[in-house]
């Protein structure tokens, strides 16, 4: 019989294909097999090259069927096996991991994500050899996490970021392959996207998610740094700033080359302050070379930061780096050297006084008798033959100039004593009593030669001496970073700061009201507590603008100002409260009281109107005076030095002007509608408390603040609200909305609109243009 070859070909193939599939069920059982007796830890069973093939499409194929618990129990498996002491072994578990992860990322399994990036990591962690896939597998890695990075994974990265860095950055000793290959990895993790990301989550403090975001910007290395400081830089937002220079020192100092490079290329005054800040809390003396070169900066407060920076770092050569920046820095900040120094004993701190006070007519006019007195009165506790030559010069001087009464005079020839009781003393053997300096000071030695500092005698650094300065000489002592970022606007200062008190006291802090101050009222002090001002001016227009301010002391219940003169001086409180006040036939408007970093009288020095206020002490006051005829002549040097005033004026001196057009007839009210909710704190007409969200009107809106009235007049309403914090839902004039914090800064009636409460409204933070609307408030 003929054979029909189709058929016999035909039957064959389905042969062959029956034989095919039973085939695939039995490599099938077999893979099931051995699956098993891999979960139960014989990882030899890897050996097997059958096995190896079809791991990763039996983990996937779990997945798919939806059995994802038992598909991550065997990626967990392979992650023990990349950890085994045999490279085999580690090689195929590498190898079945890198075909898995290759389809994951594929198809985008967001599911694995987590575990294949941790186990990678682990093994990283192990890995001593650089073993077949491992850039490969590297590469992998960086992808997943990436993708994580950008979908917010961050909580389950915070840990392999970690390590990544610890191996990059060799704490985790590896070779210089692998150290090399996760160093790639960690730094390719950090992307702009990413990084300002994270930045703007850190920068916001209601977000739930800010430590985190914080860890990560700390473990993602230099470019992290890079970033940070770059948005330090280019950021207008002050906070935002003092936010990142408290979080870049804790990169570590693998900050200090991006530092350095900025630092190179010559930046802003305020941005080299805040790169000195960060080098200090990094609190490596060695780095003292990257800012040494800014004693000597044009801008003091450049020069005051370098010396802060220079206690913050400390080390055995803080006494050498405070004797050059006394020699070094501007006038005005070695009063606080002089009385640091002053702390240590030795002949180089006693030359030092003696080379500084020989300097002594070149000293500016407004600090030179502050100084030299300061100096007299350290010289006694440095027995040198220079001492008493220098001291019977200067009394000879002051004598010939000023009389027997000066009290420099007085104090050089009261250290002159000392110093020759002490040299006799050791020059004939008897001991006889030192005179006791500070309290701060080691007693001086009776020897000739220069003593044995208290530092090296009891095993202490010589920051540890700077560390028991005297309370008494508080207002001497360098400002520290928390100061140099709490005395903004805002700060509360005590009254108080101006003086100057223990048995060294330089100035008699009893004034007359009214009479002008003594320049012991520091400009630094000054200059920090106003620094939002100072910013948007340069160099040399701070230090023209300084010049013209007449410091002035006020008494407890001194009235400065009117309500109704033409005053046209600028007011800058300094230290202590003053209270402003509003008066017309209907009664008084209660307004809150000003202090320390905020000014007024920008009405009359401004816009040439009468005070719509009057203003007085209540509180020891100390003011700078800017006088109007005074800064005309400076803006026709400066220009634009006008607008900038003019700007900061009408962001923060508000209240004065918006009481000023509440009673100008030509200027017409806005008289929109707002809802106000009170929280059950306003008393209707009646006495009976407001419960529910009432329509209020607001009737003028300034940069600062607003003003809104509500139809309840009791007489109670103004004192509670006063004070009171308020929360504004403003519609700005490109249609986004914004909400503004602020306080009620003034409460009270008007004559031409008795039926009404009108409230105040003073921003935290001015809004860039009056130019807006409130469309709900809560009082709070």
């Amino acid at each position: 019989m003929e054979i029909d070859r189709d058929k016999q070909a035909l039957a064959l193939a389905k042969a062959k294909a029956i034989l095919d599939d039973a085939e695939k069920k039995r490599e099938a059982a077999r893979t099931e097999k051995n699956v098993l007796v891999f979960l139960r830890g014989n990882f030899d069973i890897l050996h097997n090259d059958e096995f190896v093939e079809n791991l990763a499409s039996y983990v996937l194929n779990k997945y798919i069927l939806d059995e994802q618990a038992e598909a991550i129990k065997i990626l967990e498996k392979l992650g023990k096996s990349l950890c085994s002491r045999d490279v085999a072994l580690r090689e195929r578990s590498l190898m079945v991991l890198s075909v898995f992860t290759e389809v994951i990322l594929e198809e985008d399994f967001q599911g694995f994500r987590e575990i294949l990036s941790r186990v990678l990591v682990d093994w990283l962690k192990f890995e001593e050899e650089y073993i077949a896939g491992f850039e490969v597998v590297c590469s992998q890695l960086q992808k997943i996490i990436l993708r994580m990075l950008y979908d917010g994974q961050w909580h389950e990265l915070e840990n392999m970021i970690i390590i990544l860095q610890q191996i990059g950055s060799g704490v985790i000793a590896k070779s210089n392959l692998i150290r090399g290959m996760s160093a790639k990895v960690h730094e390719n993790l950090a992307e702009p996207d990413i990084l300002d990301k994270l930045v703007n989550v850190y920068l916001d403090e209601t977000d739930n998610r800010r430590a985190i975001a914080e860890s990560l910007l700390i473990h993602l290395g230099r470019y992290s740094a890079m970033f940070m400081v770059q948005k330090m830089i280019y950021s207008n937002n002050k906070e935002e700033r003092f936010a990142l220079v408290g979080l870049i020192p804790r990169i570590g100092e693998i900050s200090v080359p991006v530092l350095q490079k900025c630092l190179d290329d010559e930046p802003p005054w305020f941005v080299i302050r805040n790169i000195i800040l960060i080098v200090s809390r990094l609190e490596d003396p060695s780095l003292f070379t990257v800012i040494e070169p800014y004693l000597t900066h044009k801008d003091i407060r450049v020069q005051q930061q370098v010396i802060n920076c220079i206690e913050m770092l400390g080390g055995k050569m803080i006494r050498k780096r405070l004797i050059s920046a006394l020699m070094l820095v501007n006038d005005e900040l070695k009063g606080q050297l002089i009385m640091h120094l002053g702390q240590f004993e030795g002949n180089d701190v006693g030359n030092a006084f003696l080379d500084l006070l020989e300097k002594r007519d070149g000293f500016a006019l407004h600090v030179r008798d502050d100084l030299i007195l300061k100096l007299c009165m350290k010289l006694k506790f440095y027995p040198l033959p220079r001492t008493i030559k220098t001291l019977k010069e200067l009394i000879n001087e002051r004598r010939e100039r000023y009389g027997d009464a000066d009290k420099i005079l007085l104090a050089s020839s009261t250290s002159l004593q000392a110093v020759e009781m002490k040299l006799k003393d050791d020059d004939t053997g008897v001991e006889t009593p030192s005179p006791v300096p500070e309290p701060a000071a080691a007693p001086i030695t009776s020897s000739m030669s220069e003593p044995e500092p208290a530092s090296e005698a009891e095993g202490l650094d010589e920051s540890d001496i700077l560390a028991q300065i005297s309370e008494d000489e508080e207002e001497d002592s360098l400002f520290t970073s928390d100061e140099i970022e709490g005395m903004t606007e805002s700060s509360d200062v005590i009254a108080g700061t101006f003086a100057n008190p223990g048995s060294e006291q330089l100035i008699d802090s009893g004034f007359d009201a009214g009479e002008e101050m003594p320049f012991y009222a520091s400009q630094d002090h000054h200059l920090l507590v106003w620094s939002k001002l100072y910013e948007q001016m340069s160099t040399e227009e701070v230090n023209d603008f300084f010049a013209l301010l007449k410091p002035v002391a006020y008494k407890t219940d001194d009235e400065i100002a009117h309500q109704g003169d033409a005053n046209t001086n600028l007011y800058f409180i300094d230290s202590g409260f003053a209270g402003i006040s509003h008066v017309d036939e209907e009664g008084e408007i209660l307004l809150t009281s000003l202090q320390t970093g905020e000014l007024i009288g920008s009405e009359g020095f401004i816009r040439g109107v009468k005070w719509s206020v009057s203003f007085q002490a209540q509180t020891d006051l100390q003011v700078r005076v800017l006088e109007q005829k005074d800064f005309e002549a400076l803006a026709e040097k400066y220009p634009e030095l006008t607008d900038k005033l003019r700007y900061y004026c009408n962001h923060y001196d508000v209240i004065p002007y918006l009481l000023n057009i509440t009673e100008d007839d030509d200027v017409a009210p806005l008289n929109t509608t707002t809802m106000v909710d009170t929280n059950a704190l306003v008393l209707d007409s009646d006495g009976s408390v407001i419960t529910e969200s009432t329509g209020g009107t607001v009737m003028y809106i300034g940069r600062g603040g607003y003003c809104f009235t509500l139809p309840f007049v009791h007489e109670e309403n103004p004192e509670i609200v006063l004070g009171r914090q308020v929360s504004s839902s403003i519609t700005l004039a490109d249609g986004s909305e914004r909400r503004c914090f602020g306080v009620i800064a003034g409460a009270g009636s008007h004559d031409h609109d008795a039926e009404a409460i009108y409230i105040y409204v003073k921003f935290y933070h001015p809004l860039e243009k009056a130019d807006y609307n409130c469309t709900s408030l809560e009082v709070m």
